[in-house]
């Protein structure tokens, strides 16, 4: 049987091909899609999610709107995705279909507590809409089997001020209210998605998909990469779509288990996500971080879900 997921995401170029892997695998069952602002606004990224899901034939998938803001801060949005979010891609259709009516922390609650068994979430953007979560449906929390969260950096280089990374810099308070939920929680951050890069042998790849959705990849990757290679001499990060993988295949990487806490004051660390791997502190574990990935298994399962069945 398929495993029940719900998506929580800022549509985006790397989100949207998580969407696209998430509707296609068999292993999984995409029961409700959240958005929250982060890569674009929130109304921006709503409609990506519902144009991306539309156009693979998704339709029957519910979108939710969340929060428009961080918990406790003025938005910061990411760079990489362009004023829309999801520039490149002309040619994909407007929405046909509005979210639904109900909010995503709302949605969210109600499909935790329908749900027969505890559900797998995966989010891929700020965690505005968790946190909110923790704070209004408390009771719910004991239905999120494992939070997947792509976001934190622990030794790499990051996309924003190192040591930090923009989902974690955008709503760091969200980010410590998750944190000390007792959800159990396994953090995909930069440290394995840095390792995960479309270069000439992925794009040769994706070039023999010769699809329109291929040719729709293809493009926004293209858009993708401008900010990493011209920033970090790299191509783009796969970094939402390895998060997704972890629910179809969490042996894709390795993880520690560690205390992380999220520094809310720095000058030069805000945002910045702090991992106790030694106890040092005396706090519990409250994270599994992924620290190594294998990126060959990960890019063919990327590309096979790429291709038409």
């Amino acid at each position: 049987m398929p495993t029940p997921i719900l998506y929580d995401c800022d549509p985006g170029h790397d989100d949207a091909i998580a969407l696209v892997m998430a509707h296609r695998s068999p292993d999984i069952e995409l029961i409700g899609v959240t958005t929250t602002c982060g890569n674009a606004e929130l109304e921006k990224t709503t409609s990506n999610a519902i144009r991306v899901l539309d156009f693979i034939g998704a339709s029957n998938v519910p979108v939710a709107a969340g929060c428009a803001r961080p918990l406790a801060r003025p938005l910061v949005l990411g760079t990489a995705d362009g004023p829309s979010g999801l520039e490149g891609s002309p040619y994909l259709p407007q929405p046909q279909r509005e979210a639904i009516a109900q909010h995503a922390v709302d949605f969210l609650a109600e499909k935790l507590t329908d749900a027969p068994e505890p559900l797998i979430v995966v989010a891929t953007g700020p965690l505005s809409n968790l946190g909110l979560l923790v704070l209004k449906h408390p009771q719910v929390l004991q239905k999120i089997k494992e939070l997947i969260w792509m976001g934190g950096v622990f030794y790499r280089k990051s996309e924003i001020i190192t040591p930090t990374e923009f989902n974690a810099f955008c709503d760091p308070e969200a980010v410590k209210l998750v944190l000390d939920s007792g959800v159990p929680i396994t953090m995909v951050g930069l440290d394995v998605t840095m390792q995960v890069l479309v270069e000439a042998p992925q794009y040769a790849e994706l070039a023999t998909i010769d699809t329109p959705l291929g040719r729709l990849v293809m493009d926004w990757l293209r858009f993708y990469e401008k900010l990493h290679r011209n920033s970090m001499g790299v191509g783009g990060a796969m970094h939402d779509p390895l998060a997704l993988a972890l629910a179809i295949d969490p042996t894709l990487v390795r993880t520690r288990s560690a205390h992380i806490g999220v520094d809310l004051s720095g000058t030069y660390a805000f945002g910045a996500t702090v991992a106790d791997f030694w106890k040092e502190r005396g706090e519990p574990d409250n994270a599994r971080i992924a620290y190594e990935v294998d990126a060959d298994r990960f890019f063919k399962l990327m590309f096979d879900l790429l291709r038409d069945p």
